[in-house]
């Protein structure tokens, strides 16, 4: 299967790297708006490399493509896969607008293409027990937190046009919690920031408290923050705590650890969760079967929703019903 890449920086990279795992995939075409970028990572392929998506799109024979791009540009992307008919996978978020992602959804409802969405801890074995752990369970409390430092990568740091960290990479918890727990329906943010004036690019928020109601009437929280430093997540990965009727489940990483008053339960299994996503899109495709994806464009739009809604209840410092 010949596919292509739209976007050879970090998270390009990470993908060309599961996907050379896949004996019977090639990647044929690269495509980066740094010309160099995408000449190096072409050439480590023996493939070819474009600055222009559009042009690659059209000139090469392509059965899929990865979208690995800044949030801003994924609905032009998106719609340029479409109007070919090129199946896509597209990393997360889908927008950074609802807007955006709403026209998005409407042609793909249309046209019906094959594609999936990178929310990687649905591919997740130990997030499949944990989904299956707390079915058994009365969830009375979920509580995330994400702990990092201001991005690396310089088109993140703007909230402008990345969002900020609930838009651009805590959504995977919000992601998560929708998956295990169930759908959000309202959203109270508050927020610290200004405490990196020396930070030229930055224009993020230093740290979030979010607390959600979900539509089967409780409460959760989501802590986020980029005020510490890359190392933060040697001591504290992003974690989900689920307080149950008389029992604690925590997930982070590739383990659950499940307290009872009697006992402590480990359930811990180590998985490349970028290889089982892609593996999971190309076996779908070549397939034809949709339920191998476990993140559609339309379901994550739902996230980015909540995801939304938290920015704007940190400009207006009010609850906002999920839309």
């Amino acid at each position: 299967m010949n596919v292509g890449i739209i976007g050879a920086g970090r998270m390009g990279v990470v993908h060309v790297n599961a996907l050379k795992k896949i004996d019977w995939v090639k990647i044929v075409a690269v495509c980066d708006l740094l010309v160099e970028r995408a000449v190096a990572l072409a050439k480590e392929l023996s493939a070819k490399a474009y600055t222009d998506y559009q042009e690659m799109l059209d000139r090469e024979k392509i059965e899929a493509v990865w979208i690995c791009t800044p949030a801003d540009v994924h609905p032009e992307n998106v719609l340029a896969c479409i109007e070919r008919g090129v199946p896509f996978f597209l990393e997360k978020p889908v927008a950074v607008k609802k807007e955006d992602g709403e026209v998005v959804v409407r042609k793909i409802e249309k046209e019906g293409i094959y594609h999936a969405v990178g929310y990687i801890f649905r591919y997740s074995p130990v997030v499949a027990k944990l989904k299956e752990l707390l079915q058994e369970e009365q969830i009375i409390f979920p509580a995330g937190e994400y702990f990092w430092t201001i991005p690396l990568v310089d088109s993140i740091k703007s909230k402008e046009k990345a969002g900020g960290q609930i838009v651009d990479q805590a959504t995977h918890m919000i992601d998560l919690m929708r998956y295990t727990v169930g759908e959000i329906t309202t959203v109270y943010t508050g927020r610290s920031r200004g405490f990196f004036p020396e930070e030229s690019l930055y224009t993020g928020d230093d740290a979030s408290g979010t607390v959600f109601e979900f539509a089967s009437g409780i409460s959760g929280s989501l802590v986020c923050t980029y005020a510490l430093f890359p190392e933060i997540v040697r001591y504290y990965p992003p974690k989900l705590r689920v307080i149950c009727k008389r029992k604690l489940i925590e997930w982070s990483g590739n383990e659950i650890r499940v307290i009872t008053p009697d006992k402590e339960t480990k359930f811990e299994l180590k998985s490349d969760l970028v290889f089982l996503e892609d593996q999971a899109f190309l076996d779908g495709l070549r397939k034809q079967d949709r339920s191998l994806v476990k993140s559609s464009y339309q379901d994550a739009l739902k996230t980015l929703k909540v995801c939304l809604a938290a920015n704007q209840s940190m400009e207006t410092g009010e609850k906002v019903i999920i839309g």
